[in-house]
């Protein structure tokens, strides 16, 4: 096959750099040649970023795998441990239940006895308001009798004081009389024979002085005893009387006190009637304790039974985790090979490529940039990727090397930044777990400044990539490639 030299030498560097070419008739196959490079490689990077889609999706599903599985662990060892403690409270409970059940019985017996008691009591409350009933009526007709005898007692006192002064003038007017019978005598004496007749009725009348005042002196004795004895009894009387009312008031005392008592009686009977209603609700809230408790029993059972088939479910996903980092790596191992091969010009990624990737990469940094802000915030764990090797931009950055010297310092720099930067999450994940609270904010913050720095050198990057793709100068390429023909 004939080709002119011009159009072999642009034709031939478009075919080894796989840049556009004018498709000149006069190229004949060349033209066929470099369509089916073309399109082998556009072919190539959509196998590359499928690959490197796959296997960020991989070590994404593989985190959230070992993350879950870690998790269903935890929570599984955290079930078993309250189903262990559910039973050993229930069985407690139960153990506790039946005491009280026997207490309550006992205290059922008591509060039967105590009813039957406050019965016998009220009984004899009533009985004892009778008799202070009957009590009261009898002091009170006692006190009305008391008074009408002192009433009695004083008008024989005045009798009396009346038969005292009847007396003392009887012994006065016997006096005078004796005194008249002994003036007679004289008189009668004096007048010789004639007044002996005289003289004897003068000293009969004396006599009956001398007796009359002998028997008012007896009566007055006797007086005086009487009228002593009457003063004695109107003082016993009295008090009598005041006695009796002082019993009086102590009975309407008592009958008070005993009102208070039965009122207080009746309280307590209607207490142990509502205790006695309450100890019957009671039973049989202890008996639908006793069949709810059997029924905790039962589903701790269940459940126990459930932890070991979730340590089962647990188990097969852990077994999963093994294929999926087998695959993971056999992928790495297949970005690692492409990245090898992109050095060769038939498999020059795009620069499209890497910006897509680039903006993906600033996509998914911001993500995890704001799941570490929840965590900080909530201070609850969270699935976050702390490999750098294994987020978008690990992957692609260990992967695939820019050898242009427009982007290569900012690309090896980017390597220390991005541990830097997930060194925060494992630092974030590891003062959740200690409960050190005030740490979070302070990580999150330290993580955001890294950040910054970051995105501002993902987009110088997408900058310069975007420069060097209008120059149609790849960045896995240091300069375009001249070929001499001869």
């Amino acid at each position: 096959m004939k080709i002119r030299k011009k159009a072999s030498d642009a034709t031939i560097e478009s075919i080894s750099r796989l840049i556009p070419m004018n498709y000149d008739t006069r190229n004949g196959a060349l033209n066929g040649i470099h369509k089916r490079l073309v399109k082998g490689r556009r072919e190539f990077e959509r196998v590359t970023t499928k690959i490197m889609d796959a296997v960020i999706r991989m070590s994404a599903m593989d985190l959230t795998l070992e993350t879950n599985a870690a998790a269903i662990e935890q929570v599984n060892t955290s079930i078993a441990a309250a189903v262990e403690t559910i039973n050993e409270t229930a069985e407690s409970t139960a153990k506790i239940t039946s005491e009280v059940s026997k207490a309550h019985e006992n205290l059922t017996a008591t509060i039967i006895e105590v009813s039957s008691e406050s019965s016998n009591i009220m009984g004899d409350i009533h009985s004892c308001e009778n008799e202070l009933t009957s009590i009261s009526e009898l002091s009170a007709t006692a006190i009305s009798t008391a008074q009408g005898m002192k009433v009695d007692l004083y008008g024989l006192i005045d009798v009396i004081d009346n038969m005292t002064k009847v007396v003392s003038a009887i012994n006065s007017i016997s006096s005078q009389t004796n005194l008249l019978a002994l003036n007679a005598s004289i008189e009668a004496a004096r007048a010789g024979e004639a007044g002996k007749g005289f003289s004897v009725v003068a000293e009969e009348i004396r006599t009956l002085a001398e007796e009359t005042k002998s028997l008012t002196k007896s009566m007055g004795t006797f007086v005086d005893a009487i009228q002593d004895a009457s003063h004695k009894s109107s003082e016993s009387v009295d008090t009598t009387v005041a006695e009796l009312e002082h019993i009086n008031d102590n009975i309407q005392n008592v009958w008070k006190i005993t009102g208070n008592n039965r009122k207080s009686m009746d309280h307590i009977n209607e207490s142990v009637s509502s205790l006695a209603a309450v100890s019957e609700e009671i039973s049989s809230s202890m008996n639908e304790l006793d069949n709810q408790m059997q029924h905790v029993s039962g589903e701790c059972q269940l459940l126990h039974s459930n932890t070991d088939s979730l340590q089962i479910s647990n188990r097969s996903i852990l077994e999963l985790v093994e294929p999926a980092k087998m695959i993971e790596k056999h992928l790495e191992e297949s970005t690692k090979i492409m990245g090898s091969m992109v050095q060769d010009a038939f498999y020059m990624l795009d620069n499209q490529v890497l910006l897509n990737c680039l903006n993906s990469a600033i996509d998914a940094h911001l993500n995890w940039l704001n799941t570490l802000q929840e965590m900080a915030q909530s201070g609850t764990l969270k699935v976050l990727q702390t490999d750098c090797t294994k987020c978008g931009l690990g992957h692609f950055y260990y992967a695939f090397k820019p050898v242009n010297p427009q982007i290569v310092d900012i690309w090896k720099g980017l390597e220390e930044k991005h541990k830097i930067f997930h060194s925060y999450g494992a630092e974030m994940i590891n003062a959740i777990q200690s409960e050190r609270s005030t740490d979070l904010l302070q990580i999150y913050e330290k993580a955001e400044i890294c950040s910054k720095d970051l995105i501002s050198d993902f987009q110088m990057m997408i900058q310069i990539i975007e420069t060097l793709s209008k120059d149609n100068i790849r960045i896995f390429e240091e300069k375009p490639l001249h070929i001499e023909i001869s």
